[in-house]
């Protein structure tokens, strides 16, 4: 029986509410269509693309529609923590107004960007990241505000939902009583403060409190939202290991990382492959430190050559990462396109049994280049950055470990982790 269904706006914030259910001992799967949906499981979710698109309403609101017609209690349209969306591109405003519009929304909708143990806190509406020691507004945090689609241009999401055509959006405090809850009934959406994993628990238990038998709450929000609906659902701590099998990472299985020249140790696992579009400062630094550790680092702008390259590299059993990360930007599309060629014939070719894909828009991309059905969660190498093992058509990805992770999650360390 289905207790929570989710839809996300793109691949890795797909995986990241996943692990957050399953980390409170839900069971759970994760399907890139809606003809693969069932009702096995407490938990199903849908990978959409959605974030990416002009119109994220064409994309969402069909899976939204499908997976409201399992009657689960709660159906969360999964965001970023960093509210990715303007109303050109991904807009969240939109998508609320379209679950109202087609009568599937018949209340307020919750909308909490906050996820406290990933830095992300909204107080009064406005939303904050922690960077590095420190706690900025999101319009002044650098890879929010400097965005190249969706750039973060005001912090208050009350605002930025208005703007993107939700209707009237209010504001609900944190830790908030069930009298100020269902005061918030007249609004179209309403934003949740939140700053503490209490606040997180207080309003899980308020949202699915107030669900009625004939009725389907739906919510937008982070893995913040995730964690509330799951610690609500189940009244318990979830698992700082993740996904309750598997544990973290890759299982300790795989060449080692960690020393100058590491990246040409062998296993027999072979060695890892990242594919990264992302062009956050924190996968720089990712990459910088995998290439001082001896990876090799291919430029995408290579094209055709990238993955000859990659390939080379790859058959003498070096950790490599081909990107668009550090150089000029080149077009989204064409380079999600490269990737996933990249991966897939790496993969094909008996090469590959570990893959991490850098970037929210890249790994959608590049989970359709190796016609990826359905995922699922088996450990975590960060907040925000789950492993996953991938269920497809062609028997060469049967086996394959993939994390898909956001350009702003994982420590410094992360490409090096994914190795160990």
């Amino acid at each position: 029986m289905t207790l929570i269904a989710f839809v996300a706006d793109d691949f890795t914030g797909a995986t990241d509410a996943l692990w957050q259910f399953r980390r409170f001992g839900l069971s759970g799967s994760l399907v890139t269509d809606v003809s693969h949906l069932h009702d096995r499981d407490d938990v199903i979710g849908v990978a959409t693309t959605a974030r990416a698109a002009a119109d994220p309403v064409a994309v969402a609101l069909p899976a939204l529609r499908a997976v409201a017609a399992l009657r689960p209690l709660a159906v969360q349209y999964k965001i970023c923590s960093t509210f990715d969306s303007s109303p050109a591109h991904g807009s969240i405003g939109a998508v609320i107004a379209a679950l109202h519009r087609e009568g599937l929304a018949r209340r307020a909708v919750p909308v909490l960007a906050a996820q406290p143990e990933f830095g992300r806190y909204t107080v009064y509406g406005n939303h904050f990241v922690r960077s590095g020691e420190e706690v900025v507004r999101l319009d002044r945090h650098p890879p929010a505000r400097d965005h190249p689609v969706t750039p973060a241009t005001e912090a208050d999401l009350r605002v930025r939902l208005e703007e993107q055509g939700a209707g009237r959006t209010g504001l609900l405090p944190a830790g908030a009583s069930e009298d100020l809850y269902r005061a918030r009934s007249r609004d179209a959406a309403f934003i949740a403060d939140a700053s503490t994993e209490q606040h997180l628990h207080t309003l899980g238990r308020l949202l699915l409190t107030d669900t009625a038998p004939e009725d389907v709450l739906f919510c937008a929000g982070s893995g913040g939202l995730s964690y509330a609906l799951a610690s609500a659902l189940t009244g318990g701590e979830p698992d700082l290991g993740g996904a309750g099998r598997g544990g973290a990472g890759f299982e300790g299985r795989g060449p080692r990382a960690g020393g100058r020249g590491s990246g040409k140790e062998r296993s027999r696992a072979g060695a890892v492959l990242v594919v990264s579009g992302s062009r956050s400062p924190v996968t720089v630094r990712q990459i910088g430190a995998a290439e001082r550790a001896g990876w090799t680092v291919v430029d995408v702008s290579a094209g055709q050559d990238a993955i000859v390259q990659a390939e080379e590299s790859l058959r003498a059993e070096c950790h490599t990462i081909v990107q668009s990360t550090r150089g000029p930007a080149l077009d989204p599309a064409g380079i999600g396109e490269l990737l996933g060629r990249v991966a897939a014939a790496s993969v094909r070719a008996g090469l590959v049994r570990r893959l991490v894909v850098a970037g929210g828009d890249t790994s959608g991309q590049v989970v359709a280049a190796l016609g990826v059905r359905a995922l699922d969660v088996i450990g975590v190498l960060a907040v925000g950055g789950p492993v996953c093992v991938p269920a497809a058509d062609d028997p060469a990805f049967d086996g394959l470990e993939v994390a898909l992770k956001g350009g702003q999650v994982g420590d410094d360390d992360y490409f090096l982790r994914a190795a160990t």
